[in-house]
Formats: C-alpha cells, structure tokens, sequence
C-alpha cells in the first residue's frame, strides 16, 4: 500500500502505518516535495512537509521522495540540492518524473510555465515534461548522491523498496539505463526468473478483467510484450502488467483521463525555458 502526500504526517497516522506493517501490510509514504514555494504550492506547510522525512525515517517506516512537479521555477542546481540534501539524508529513493501533463489541463500548466503554452508540444502523450536545466542536472546527480538511488519509474522504485525484482519488464531497457539504480537491484532483475507466459495467459487475464470484446493482441515472448490492437484502459494494462510480468502496450482509451508513462512507451519532452 502506498500512501502519497504533501500534508504534515501526524502521529495517529504514523501509528496506523505502523499498526499495518505490524499486520504485514507492506505500506510505503511517498512524500512528495519539490522545492516549489508558496506561490505554487498554495495552502501546503513546506516546513511541516519536510519534518515528515525525519519522523518517518525514525519509525522506520519506509520513504520513496516524490521529485514533481519539475518545471522552469524550480530547476535550478541550488534548488535542486537544496531538497535533495535534505531527501537523500532520510528517504530510501526518490522517483523523479518531471511535469505531468493530463488531458485538458494544457492551458493550466501554461499559466504556470509558459513555455507550454507552444500547441506544436505533444504535452499530453508525452512521458513528462522536463525543463533542459534539470534534465541536463540529472545525470550528474549521482556524483553528489552515489548511494542514493534515482528513479524515473515508480515501478522500479517499489522494486528496489520492497526487495523484489522488475516486474513490468522494465530491466534492461533505455528505461531502465536512464535509472541511477543500486548494483543489488539491477543484479537482483537480472537473475530474476520470470513467470512462464504464453497467448491463453494473457487472453485469460483479459476474460477475468471483464473486457467486453477480447482484442487481437501479438505476443512476442522473447522480448516478453503484449501488443493489443486497439484500446485499453491503464487499469486493465497495470494489472496485467503486474500479474503476468510482461510489457503492455495499448491505446489509451477515448475517456482516459489519466496521465502517459514511460510503461507505455511514452517519451520525454525536453523544453528550454
């Protein structure tokens, strides 16, 4: 169970968490803290929000720093540093994955990073959106935080939190180069033994999704991705996904109103600004 926030963490929460744990309920705190101000970041306690990294840290309730939004107000070195100094010291990763850009909300993000406001950008089928001066910082941020992994997939993170090898197919793949992941957990994918999978697997996982009209899909096993001609939704390709341990790779349907991600083979767009 994940639990995403930037609000202050209190104590009848942390000892609901703990009281889970306890249970085995493997609960993780994605604490998501990007150096935005006030100005940005209305109504949220910024000193609060980074208290909840040392609190939780000392209740040894596990930590995966969420680095987003970025975008052009808080790219520069000195504010990168200055929240990854403090997130590195406390959280088991962090997963940065730059600007979102869900359909519809084109012109909001516009409003507060200009740049955007370009219709030729393909922002809402794009990965993420990242501004050049971050994404020029990133390869070079392990210099300063070797021992602190970064990621671009929260798959991949979860992964490394929980001790357990890829299972979306991500190892090995330019989405899993551009990682700063740790030795162990880039050995630990790499000896993984993946669950045998073949074209009635997948079609029977379809039938116990309930999708009306069972699709065409092309199963290449080597690579180990499913190709489904025509739609599906990102629920139904995240639980196979997860289930079987194979790429999807789908449409997005006509009312998804979720944002794209590097699983689906969507790709960055880098902006200068």
């Amino acid at each position: 169970m994940c639990l995403i926030t930037k609000c202050a963490v209190t104590q009848d929460v942390i000892d609901a968490i703990l009281a889970a744990r306890a249970a085995g309920i493997p609960v993780i705190v994605y604490l998501s803290y990007s150096g935005l101000g006030p100005d940005i970041e209305r109504g949220i306690d910024h000193e609060a929000l980074r208290a909840n990294f040392p609190r939780l840290s000392e209740h040894g309730i596990p930590v995966i720093h969420y680095w987003r939004p970025l975008i052009h107000a808080n790219a520069a070195p000195e504010t990168i540093t200055h929240v990854l100094d403090w997130a590195a010291r406390y959280s088991t990763c962090s997963v940065a994955v730059g600007l979102k850009v869900k359909r519809g909300s084109r012109q909001q993000m516009a409003d507060l990073w200009p740049a955007l406001s370009d219709e030729n950008l393909p922002l809402e089928s794009a990965d993420a959106v990242w501004p050049r001066e971050t994404w020029d910082l990133l390869d070079t941020l392990p210099l300063r935080y070797p021992d602190h992994p970064i990621y671009q997939t929260n798959s991949c993170a979860l992964a490394h939190v929980l001790a357990r090898p890829d299972n979306h197919n991500v190892h090995a793949t330019p989405t899993c180069t551009a990682n700063h992941c740790p030795v162990s957990q880039r050995e630990r994918c790499a000896t993984a033994s993946p669950p045998s999978v073949n074209a009635d697997a997948i079609r029977n996982q379809l039938v116990w999704l309930g999708v009306p009209t069972l699709p065409v899909f092309d199963w290449d096993a080597t690579t180990r991705t499913v190709t489904i001609q025509g739609a599906l939704s990102l629920r139904d390709r995240s639980n196979i996904a997860q289930r079987l341990g194979i790429a999807v790779q789908a449409a997005r349907g006509s009312n998804e109103q979720y944002w794209s991600g590097r699983l689906e083979g969507r790709q960055p767009i880098i902006v200068d600004s």
